[in-house]
């Protein structure tokens, strides 16, 4: 199992970020991801089309903590607005909170708010875990399969690990879509990995993610 430094992006023009659950670090990952492969000399656009758990702020406007973290891991120019459109503050799932604030989002809608400029690299961060719901209409999975992009999974360092993300993997390879790696990221400070053995069971690129406070 090699460092995330490691990581470098194959032939393809975008990646899609899911996890086993919420809490997971998925924009942690995303936004590193994102800083590497700016530093191969791409142009990164990143995606977190929808988002809730949001922070009002005194003016009014609202605070998009992931969104922002993505924007300065890719180095971008894009706006906050452009990056991440659908903002929420409820800390519900994405489609709960269009439900309490009376909105219909499809995912129709978030395809395209997940386009990005000709020549730029696409990197979508999708809102909790492969099955979790994402709009009114779907799933992150749905959103997933009608992107067509080969799919990173992260999964948190932590006991009971392995059954999640055996399932995942399942899940996203089930739909047919094309598992590009696992990144097993340590959200605390731990010597031990609890998916080391995942080698054991599945033959895909492995990547740790090493807490860094």
């Amino acid at each position: 199992m090699q460092e995330i430094q490691h990581f470098k992006a194959s032939q393809t023009t975008g990646f899609f970020i899911t996890g086993t659950d919420t809490d997971v670090g998925k924009t942690h990952v995303a936004a590193t991801i994102a800083t590497l492969l700016s530093q191969q000399g791409l142009k990164v656009a990143p995606r977190k089309p929808i988002a809730s758990g949001c922070i009002k702020q005194a003016d009014g406007s609202l605070f998009n903590s992931d969104a922002e973290r993505l924007k300065t891991g890719a180095q971008s120019n894009e706006s906050i607005a452009t990056i991440s459109p659908y903002q929420f503050i409820p800390a519900v799932s994405p489609q709960t909170a269009l439900e309490m604030a009376g909105k219909i989002v499809t995912t129709d809608d978030l395809v395209t708010a997940c386009a990005v400029p000709n020549g730029h690299f696409q990197l979508v961060e999708g809102a909790g875990g492969f099955f979790s719901p994402l709009c009114s209409n779907g799933l992150n999975k749905d959103l997933a399969t009608a992107l067509k992009l080969p799919v990173i999974l992260v999964v948190a360092n932590r006991l009971g690990c392995l059954n999640h993300a055996l399932l995942s993997i399942a899940a996203i390879q089930n739909s047919g879509l094309s598992l590009e790696a696992i990144i097993i990221n340590d959200t605390e400070a731990s010597d031990y990995n609890y998916a080391n053995d995942l080698e054991k069971w599945c033959e895909l690129p492995l990547y740790r993610h090493p807490f860094n406070g």
